[in-house]
């Protein structure tokens, strides 16, 4: 065997052995293309799948062998896990489709869309039935950010921010009745900052949530005009129920894009700019920063950066080794998009 052939078979090894580990999909914008990536949870082997079209990735189904994603907030895809058999859900019609979860039965997907009815934009919680394509809306209600608990039994989302107005986290049955709110709205915070609590995601055993929260407000700036004010960032934790809310020790300079468990709950993995000036008026200046992604041991406290390409890192979802199809022969359009990618670099 020649030593290319080698080298080549080795690639080959490889790259079965990569897409094998592969457990985060995330979103990015890198040299000005916006795609939907797959990489190990070491941050090694980031491999594009698909790009263009405003591709944002949504969610692992719940048996690792389909990717949910959306194109323009509109329309949504699944594809397999190396990016092939796409195939269309939702018909392009201008409806806005907000942050999707599937349920744990992977028959289902909720999220918070907008529909244009008679001329006027209706917002609701909507499901869709993956078999039939049917759509069905269980609330009637603007709201952001659904996930659906690994029981099924409840669907967590925010109330959608808005400037100068506080927002929470709320939980609802999982066919709609019953929305509450699972943590108290803030109130008004010291030099009238604000407080909009977003992204809540549950953990893999349904105990816990992760979210984030953001504290601004607006200032007129001379010759500017009105600009925001950011005076800390936090990532939180609580019980399924609300109870026992804590603090992750992520530093407040960091404004988050995407978070989600990792490591069967010890860990989360967000994407984040780092470095945002706090408590003065950004006049864009923090647009200019690259955002990464970045994984934060509960235990130790302890932050590590997994990608490092100057672009714009955003959404996340992990998925468990467990449930991973590992079997090669399901992989190798993966692999040899791998073995493309690193022969290129």
């Amino acid at each position: 065997m020649s030593k290319r052939n080698v080298v080549l078979l080795m690639l080959l090894l490889l790259g079965l052995a990569t897409v094998a580990r592969a457990k985060i999909i995330f979103g990015s914008k890198r040299n000005g293309v916006q795609g939907v990536y797959v990489m190990d949870d070491d941050g090694s082997n980031q491999t594009l799948l698909i790009e263009g079209g405003n591709a944002f990735p949504e969610s692992w189904s719940p048996d690792g062998k389909q990717i949910l994603f959306s194109r323009n907030v509109s329309v949504l895809f699944l594809m397999n896990p190396d990016g092939t058999n796409v195939r269309q859900l939702t018909e392009d019609d201008d409806s806005y489709i907000g942050k999707c979860s599937f349920s744990p039965d992977g028959n289902f997907i909720v999220y918070n869309g907008t529909d244009e009815i008679d001329g006027k934009s209706k917002s609701s919680v909507q499901v869709l039935n993956i078999k039939t394509g049917k759509i069905k809306v269980i609330l009637d209600r603007l709201v952001v950010q659904c996930d659906w608990s690994p029981d099924g039994k409840h669907i967590i989302f925010a109330e959608p921010t808005r400037p100068g107005r506080s927002s929470t986290i709320w939980i609802m049955d999982a066919d709609g009745h019953n929305p509450r709110k699972l943590i108290p709205t803030p109130g008004r915070q010291a030099d009238n900052f604000t407080i909009y609590r977003e992204r809540p995601r549950w953990s893999p055993d349904g105990q816990k949530i992760v979210w984030t929260e953001v504290e601004d407000k607006w200032e007129f700036v001379p010759n500017v005009g009105g600009a925001r004010v950011f005076g800390a960032f936090r990532y939180m934790t609580c019980n399924r129920d609300g109870t026992n809310i804590k603090q992750l020790r992520i530093p407040k300079d960091r404004i988050c894009y995407g978070i989600d468990w990792m490591d069967d709950g010890e860990s989360v993995v967000f994407s984040a700019r780092v470095g945002v000036p706090l408590n003065e008026p950004l006049v864009g200046a923090f647009l200019r920063l690259p955002s990464y992604i970045y994984k934060y041991h509960i235990r130790t406290g302890d932050i590590t950066q997994l990608t490092h390409d100057p672009g714009w890192d955003q959404t996340i979802d992990w998925i468990s080794d467990d449930v991973l199809p590992v079997s090669p022969q399901g992989k190798k359009k993966v692999t040899w998009g791998t073995v493309k990618q690193q022969s290129s670099e």
